[in-house]
């Protein structure tokens, strides 16, 4: 007769593991401990969260099934007894700049629809307090909280023509795609020294937006459009975080460009209008920019009947983060700053926010 309370698994021989069948109680904390190699992971992750992971696939749509990944059998005989899976490991919860600890855990949702019921003075709907989107967003740094500039000196060699390789970015080396594009367009004189250049025409070189150029292409002709290498440069890189590129290219980006706080929100990503409602003389961004314990302090001080349900939510989430070790952090922290032992962290507390994860409990 099976028992309900353990996971039955036999013939386990995923990778270097020979041929293991064990029993494992359900609703305990369960350690796996072993030297490296010894198949810890191949028996949690390839094994019961795979299959865990495989079933629950199986159990949708075909349409939906033929849009996901295709997980194979685990190398077992048998295993019994799986529920849901969620795996929670250290990986980085990613590097995109526009992410943050507030948007990773939804704080942010609930904290922009408190400012957008009760804030004073009224604006409108949530999304005016949002950093993703445009019409929340400060418009100098597209919500990114920074400008990113090009250190012109160290860039162009003002001694070189385009010919002789007057940018010293590696996406524009002699000889590279970009370099014989620039030439190929023909909109400026190749042979001559950047230090020449008209002002109209290093405007142009530099910064433009768009000049739209036609090229030959077999029999006919086709329109492409010139971007200025540093608006383009500076284009590429906006919303990457440094550990998010590769090594030549983080190189040029620590050589080149440098990251200021924008100059018109100072950092909050948010427009004046956003950061000019306020509940308890703090506006939105005031709120992000707090640690989470004293912002979990600073909400018992609202009150009221329209306020509670949203004040509820964040402080319950809130309560999962400090519980767990990471309440000196901030909302406004970018996930791609944070250590894997703090991501690990944060997507625990939103998995213990996650109504699923108590239904397989005792």
């Amino acid at each position: 007769m099976m028992n309900n309370n353990e996971i039955v698994i036999k013939g386990d021989r995923m990778h270097n593991l020979k041929n293991i069948s064990m029993r494992i109680p359900k609703h305990k904390v369960v350690v796996f401990t072993g030297v490296s190699g010894s198949g810890k992971s191949s028996l949690v992750f390839d094994t019961i969260y795979t299959e865990a992971h495989r079933q629950l696939i199986e159990t949708f749509s075909t349409f939906a099934r033929s849009r996901m990944i295709k997980l194979a059998w685990p190398d077992i005989d048998e295993i019994q007894n799986i529920s849901t899976a969620i795996i929670i490991d250290q990986k980085r919860l990613g590097s995109n700049l526009r992410s943050t600890v507030g948007t990773a855990t939804e704080i942010n949702t609930y904290l922009r629809l408190l400012y957008s019921r009760c804030g004073d003075p009224f604006i409108g709907p949530s999304y005016l307090f949002g950093f993703n989107h445009p019409e929340g967003m400060c418009p100098t740094c597209n919500g990114l909280g920074k400008k990113i500039e090009a250190n012109l000196e160290l860039l162009i060699n003002w001694n070189k023509s385009i010919r002789e390789g007057t940018v010293n970015h590696p996406d524009y080396k002699v000889g590279g795609w970009n370099w014989r594009e620039m030439a190929a367009f023909r909109l400026f004189d190749v042979d001559k020294k950047i230090s020449d250049f008209t002002k109209e025409e290093l405007n142009d070189f530099l910064y433009a937006k768009s000049i739209p150029v036609e090229k030959n292409h077999g029999a006919g002709t086709y329109t492409k459009n010139y971007e200025g290498i540093v608006r383009k440069l500076e284009r590429l890189h906006l919303d990457k975080a440094e550990d998010n590129l590769s090594a030549a290219r983080k190189y040029a980006y620590e050589k080149f460009f440098v990251y200021t706080d924008c100059h018109a929100c100072h950092g909050t990503r948010l427009n004046e209008l956003a950061c000019s409602v306020k509940i308890n003389n703090k506006n939105i961004a005031e709120l992000q920019n707090m640690e989470l314990t004293d912002l979990d302090e600073f909400l018992t001080t609202i009150s009221g009947d329209i306020t509670r349900p949203m004040v509820m939510k964040i402080r319950q989430i809130l309560s999962h983060l400090i519980e767990i070790g990471v309440g000196y952090l901030s909302l406004s922290r970018t996930v791609g700053t944070l250590s894997g032992g703090e991501s690990q962290r944060v997507k625990m507390a939103r998995q213990l926010d996650c109504n699923i994860l108590w239904t397989n409990l005792p």
